[in-house]
């Protein structure tokens, strides 16, 4: 008698980050939700979150051959976000000086921290938000509407909030993009 036909085993390894990227992820992901969760429902935050940090696993050799990885990573980063969930309806006059916004001003990060984290020198980051023309009828905001008009609580883990943070809140219905 002849047994039966058993399918060879095999385990699947684990996938092993380099140091450089797992050292990365935990520096920057604390900033890195926050403006995730600016741009999504709660549902959707880890799952956007995710997919942004997979794109950056993917792309690492690339972002490591620059001479301004953190900054490549932050773009990559971010498109990946805006591709997933949009955009906030905030006034800026560069893609840079929106997302220094919403770093600074809605994730309560403070002006060293954005500037770190989108890998920009603290002065540009400190220009872009003195040149940053905040709604005049809004009030500090616990709560900021997305284009779609869902809201995310805002929340400011990872960052700290400072004196220096406000008193701008965002006001979808008063900005225009």
């Amino acid at each position: 008698m002849t047994a039966l036909f058993e399918a060879p085993t095999h385990s699947v390894p684990g996938i092993v980050l380099p140091a450089a990227l797992q050292a990365f992820h935990t520096l920057q992901e604390p900033a890195y939700r926050l403006y995730t969760e600016a741009h999504t429902a709660p549902a959707d935050s880890s799952l956007v979150l995710g997919r942004a940090f997979g794109e950056l696993a993917a792309h690492w050799s690339q972002i490591m051959l620059r001479t301004d990885p953190a900054a490549y990573a932050w773009d990559l980063f971010t498109t990946t976000v805006h591709a997933s969930a949009g955009r906030l309806v905030i006034p800026a006059t560069s893609r840079l000086q929106y997302e220094a916004v919403v770093l600074h001003h809605i994730a309560g990060c403070t002006l060293h921290r954005t500037s770190e984290t989108t890998g920009r020198p603290p002065e540009k980051i400190r220009h872009l938000l003195r040149t940053w023309p905040p709604s005049t009828d809004s009030k500090e905001s616990e709560r900021t509407e997305r284009e779609d008009g869902s809201a995310t609580p805002r929340s400011t883990r990872g960052c700290r909030e400072t004196p220096d943070n406000g008193p701008y809140g965002i006001s979808p219905r008063s900005a225009s993009s």
